[in-house]
């Protein structure tokens, strides 16, 4: 699996779509733009582009598939813990299974947006008068609209047909050219009922802490505590600001120690050259008043024991050092997430993201406090030379010294 950063994947929301969308009206931006929504919009199992993209509670996005799939081959079922495939964070696999996990409405925005800025860069022909010239000869009328529902594109006859037909008379048609974006970026911002399709949803419900439509609202929420997206949109906008400030200060906490592992690594190392240095002192003091071969061979025995702990203490650290670096990278994209969705999440998008925001930020609270309190002990090694009387009664010992302190065994 190619390793992708934390914060790449974690550039689900909407405000990665308005990122592109502003860019998008530069008119340096088109190439630049789809290669990096080809990036984003990949899935990090089967290297190609999102389809039904599912997130899950970590915010990493995957083919409904690719997880379904991965879920078979572990032999996971509902209601067991399954890790996430890039992070590893365990989630519990819904009820239904993996056709319960949450859709990312995001990433099908960003996946949409990609294929308009793709077909903008060609000259598309009218799918309809392609049908109808079928094997006939003659050009086909050049596309001048998309239509958002239907996926197909029409020239501007064939458009009119398509806005009288009873059926279609509604959907979101767009300009293909420049002001596709901004259409783009209209339809994007207003998030719709999945069950009452052209219902926007406009209220958010405490009880069931979503946001439904009027429709829902009337049918299965009115006895429920409901406000305006609007209305709570700021309140909650506030509360992901202070989560955010609380991750600012874990990342500043975790990088004072990263910094403190670094020198207790380069103390360690420096340590041990000294402690190499003095067994060698010894070597040569002895070597006038006992046998040469004895001293050598005690010696080297003294600087592979060392060498060993050397190695098994780096071994140690680099595990810690990895853990912590880990534990920033998922920190800050974590902020930048909040931070971004702060600042260009509509209401309906804080509404919607809010609740799963405040667990997640709570649970990284919790894996923070258990990283910084962990209890750390240093090495303390040094060489204690061996007093010459004591060989003499003791001729199984090392007659260099030892090596004592914190060591590991």
């Amino acid at each position: 699996m190619r390793k992708q950063n934390y914060l790449t994947l974690s550039q689900q929301s909407v405000f990665l779509l308005n990122s592109f969308l502003e860019k998008a009206e530069m008119s340096d931006f088109g190439e630049k733009a789809t290669k990096q929504l080809g990036e984003i919009t990949e899935c990090p199992i089967c290297m190609s582009a999102f389809s039904d993209p599912r997130m899950l509670p970590c915010i990493h996005s995957f083919c409904f598939e690719c997880l379904k799939r991965t879920a078979e081959a572990a032999e996971k079922k509902p209601g067991d813990r399954m890790p996430c495939p890039l992070c590893r964070k365990d989630f519990f696999i819904p009820a239904d299974g993996v056709n319960g996990l949450q859709k990312n409405f995001f990433m099908e925005n960003l996946l949409e947006f990609k294929t308009t800025l793709q077909i903008e860069s060609a000259i598309i022909i009218c799918d309809m008068c392609n049908v109808r010239n079928e094997g006939k000869t003659g050009d086909i009328p050049k596309a001048t609209m998309r239509c958002l529902e239907c996926q197909d594109n029409y020239c501007d006859s064939c458009v009119k047909v398509h806005q009288f037909q009873k059926l279609s008379k509604i959907h979101q048609l767009v300009q293909i050219g420049s002001e596709a974006v901004s259409e783009m970026k209209r339809r994007f911002s207003t998030k719709h009922c999945s069950k009452h399709t052209h219902k926007p949803l406009d209220y958010y419900c405490a009880d069931c802490k979503k946001i439904v439509c009027v429709s829902c609202f009337v049918e299965s929420h009115k006895l429920h505590d409901c406000k305006d997206v609007t209305t709570v949109g700021e309140e909650f906008r506030q509360t992901i600001k202070q989560k955010a400030e609380n991750i600012s200060t874990y990342v500043k906490e975790t990088l004072l120690l990263r910094n403190n592992n670094e020198k207790s690594k380069a103390d360690f190392l420096k340590e041990i050259v000294e402690q190499e240095q003095k067994i060698h002192e010894r070597n040569q003091e002895l070597k006038d008043t006992i046998d040469r071969d004895v001293i050598d061979r005690h010696t080297n025995s003294l600087l592979d024991e060392l060498s060993m702990i050397k190695r098994k203490h780096l071994k140690e650290m680099e595990t810690g050092m990895e853990e912590i670096y880990r534990h920033i990278t998922i920190l800050k994209s974590f902020e930048s997430y909040c931070t971004e969705m702060i600042s260009k999440g509509s209401a309906s998008d804080i509404c919607s993201s809010v609740d799963q925001l405040i667990v997640r930020a709570d649970e990284l609270g919790k894996e923070h406090e258990a990283l910084i309190g962990r209890p750390r002990q240093s090495a303390g090694i040094y060489f204690q030379a061996t007093d010459l009387g004591d060989v003499l009664q003791n001729t199984d010992s090392n007659c260099v010294g030892k090596i004592e302190g914190n060591v590991i065994t």
